[in-house]
């Protein structure tokens, strides 16, 4: 099973593949989302002067690779990153509990 996980237009994150969704990002503050994936796997997703940026901020069982964007000015404005192994769900946020900010 794998995903592709990649920015479109300015406001949509899409995920193709063996789960198929979108969702609408909008935050009032421009700030990033965060999916979660079945795996244990946490992604923040930024759009940040017209490219898509995707970072892994923990990775889970899943193999993952990333395709990085080329700029702003070409077809390619967006990362895209594949996963690899067994996925049942992707969950969208924005708001992330980072766990070393607990006391």
């Amino acid at each position: 099973m794998s995903i592709i996980i990649s920015g479109s237009s300015d406001d949509l994150i899409e995920i193709e593949g063996d789960i198929s969704e979108e969702f609408s990002h909008l935050p009032p503050d421009d700030g990033p989302a965060y999916l979660a994936v079945s795996d244990g796997t946490l992604l923040q997703v930024q759009y940040i002067d017209g490219v898509w940026r995707i970072t892994t901020l923990k990775k889970g069982a899943c193999l993952i690779s990333k395709e990085e964007a080329e700029g702003a000015d070409s077809d390619n404005y967006s990362d895209r990153v594949t996963l690899t192994g067994k996925i049942r769900w992707v969950a969208y946020a924005t708001k992330w509990a980072n766990e070393s900010r607990k006391r």
